[in-house]
């Protein structure tokens, strides 16, 4: 049974009950006897009396006092019962906005988690290439900076096959960074000239390369 429903079926329940007490007191009560009043005695009447509806006949004044407080009571009821449809149904609206907006935010969620799971494999591969980029990365400490520029202005005083002669020497005894930081610091002109010399093509490409990834720190 929902809450709706219940709430009806208590008022019903409450008016009823109300009017079987009603019509036991009618039926059982004490019955007072009718007064009569002369004419000219009925300013002497009470206020609450004297505003009730008249009497049918054959009916008291108590009887219809109290058919008027039943008719309010009836009347009060409706009013509660009408209130409480019209707070229900907002409630049921109200439950059904944030039900829809729950569903929403729940396939906005699944979305998000889909996508995310499309975006794990070239993440991956980026941070591998970003990995790789770094260990192949030929860094110049601030400390051998100096050194490296006046090995650089020598060899391009030298003739270009001996400075290529030397390259080749250098990158024979593990040296292929130290290499690479000379050619950085020579003339544009000064390191073409010596890699044209070298005769091993590979290992001049891959000088050239290594030139691209040179870094000074500090």
């Amino acid at each position: 049974m929902t809450g709706k429903l219940r709430i009806i079926v208590l008022a019903g329940i409450g008016i009823v009950g109300f009017g079987g007490a009603y019509l036991a007191s009618s039926m059982f009560g004490p019955k007072k006897q009718a007064t009569t009043q002369p004419a000219g005695e009925a300013k002497d009447q009470p206020e609450d009396l004297a505003d009730l509806p008249e009497a049918m006949p054959g009916q008291s004044i108590s009887n219809a006092k109290r058919e008027a407080e039943l008719t309010g009571l009836i009347r009060e009821v409706r009013l509660k019962i009408r209130d409480c449809r019209k707070k229900t149904d907002d409630l049921e609206k109200r439950e059904k906005r944030v039900r829809i907006a729950g569903e929403m935010l729940k396939k906005q969620a699944e979305e998000l988690e889909a996508l995310r799971m499309q975006l794990v494999s070239p993440l991956t591969r980026i941070r591998e290439a970003i990995a790789e980029l770094e260990s192949t990365r030929v860094r110049i400490a601030k400390t051998e900076q100096s050194n490296m520029k006046r090995i650089a202005t020598m060899c391009e005083k030298m003739d270009s096959a001996n400075g290529s002669q030397m390259l080749i020497g250098m990158c024979q005894n593990n040296q292929e960074d130290d290499a690479v930081k000379i050619l950085y610091y020579m003339s544009e002109r000064s390191a073409g000239k010596l890699l044209a010399e070298i005769t091993d093509k590979t290992l001049a490409a891959k000088l050239c390369g290594k030139l691209k990834k040179v870094q000074e720190k500090g």
